[in-house]
């Protein structure tokens, strides 16, 4: 008969798992124009840096680097932000003294032996040095850079594109409007705001949306054939194989079922005249969504108390809490945040009840407990795959 054991695997949070950017370097970051890593904001303010040490030169940039620096300007709106942010230190001069009377060359080591928290600091600030002594070239590389600034400020509309997360990854983005989308491990999204619609389709992953009101312009997250439609709201949906799980932690959402094809990327109002209501849900209820079905939403609408609420939400917290829930569901839903493949080959242990909390980045913590609470054996056939086995 299952036991309900407690797996307490972590007792604090610092903030988050501990996210890899796709690229750490700007030129690594020109190569795809409308796909976006949501990359940590320490990275991207690195990336910001790279392009100002890039820029600051004394014959100014190229054509080609001014696109380059374009298309990355326009990746997302915490690029643009990061930028603009660092600009305003070109013409500091209270720099530190050492700087000032250091010769160029020596700063580069200096550089390289900095900690990663205080490496930008360290990396700007040489930058400054570098380019002041470049004279003109500054007030030149300025210009330029606030035309650009300028000029996608006026365009009205900026952040659409693609975003993705990988395995492992949580982060967030601030769209233009306000709204705030947060990926959870392996998602992908297609942002596209217009005039009348602000249109996001999922097509992969878990994300957490919440909608900043505006009521001239519906909020709608397309997934297949499904469509969540929200004014100033925040709600969660996880694309699974036969289903949308939808939760809605504020506000009120209405479901229906799309009538374009499902690849399609209508993101007009022709979205919803093109479209079957399905119902709705409110504060504290989630479905598990089916747009194809006869009727209604496919399953029957579940109440979530909120400790339950909680429970479903923890990842936006880079936790995962489980409450009695069996082993083999524990297993499925922590493959999600690692590369590694972990199997349970003994079906006497498939239903040994779990309950606790742990980091998403913390498997291997995970799979100790597992080993030393709970009678299970832990073996690893190659480096990538984990096997769970009674003791």
């Amino acid at each position: 008969m299952p036991l309900l054991k407690d797996l307490a695997l972590a007792t604090t949070f610092n903030g988050g798992s501990n996210l890899n950017a796709h690229s750490s370097k700007a030129e690594q970051g020109n190569s795809l124009d409308s796909t976006h890593s949501a990359a940590p904001k320490e990275d991207i303010e690195q990336q910001a840096a790279d392009w100002l040490l890039r820029l600051d030169t004394e014959q100014g940039p190229s054509r080609q680097e001014i696109a380059q620096l374009r298309s990355w300007l326009k990746r997302s709106p915490v690029h643009k932000e990061q930028f603009q942010r660092l600009t305003q230190y070109w013409h500091c001069t209270n720099l530190p003294a050492d700087l000032i009377n250091s010769p160029a060359d020596s700063a580069q080591p200096e550089v390289a032996k900095a900690k990663p928290g205080s490496r930008f600091k360290r990396l700007f600030s040489s930058g400054w040095r570098i380019a002041a002594t470049a004279g003109a070239s500054l007030s030149v590389t300025a210009a330029i850079v606030m035309g650009l600034l300028l000029m996608d400020n006026n365009s009205g509309i900026s952040g659409n594109g693609i975003y993705e997360t990988r395995t492992g990854e949580q982060n967030s983005i601030t769209l233009v409007d306000g709204s705030v989308i947060q990926l959870n491990t392996g998602s992908r999204i297609h942002v596209n705001f217009v005039d009348n619609q602000r249109t996001v389709s999922l097509m992969a992953g878990e994300v957490h949306f919440e909608a900043a009101k505006d009521t001239t312009r519906p909020f709608i997250v397309k997934a297949r054939e499904g469509l969540v439609r929200a004014v100033g709201t925040a709600f969660t949906v996880r694309l699974q194989p036969q289903a949308l799980k939808v939760v809605v932690a504020e506000g009120k959402v209405a479901l229906a079922t799309s009538l374009d094809k499902p690849n399609s990327d209508n993101n007009t109002a022709e979205t919803v005249k093109r479209a079957v209501d399905r119902g709705y849900l409110i504060e504290g209820q989630t479905v598990d969504f089916i747009p194809e079905a006869d009727k209604g939403l496919g399953n029957e609408i579940q109440e979530l108390k909120q400790d339950d609420l909680d429970q479903q939400l923890a990842w936006r917290k880079g936790m995962l809490l489980f409450s009695g829930e069996p082993l083999s569901e524990v297993i499925t839903e922590v493959n999600r945040y690692t590369s590694l493949k972990i199997e349970i080959i003994d079906a006497q242990i498939a239903d040994i009840r779990i309950g606790g909390h742990f980091k998403v980045d913390e498997t291997e913590a995970m799979l100790h407990a597992l080993e030393m609470s709970f009678g299970i054996q832990v073996t690893r056939p190659s480096d990538n795959t984990v096997h769970l086995a009674l003791k």
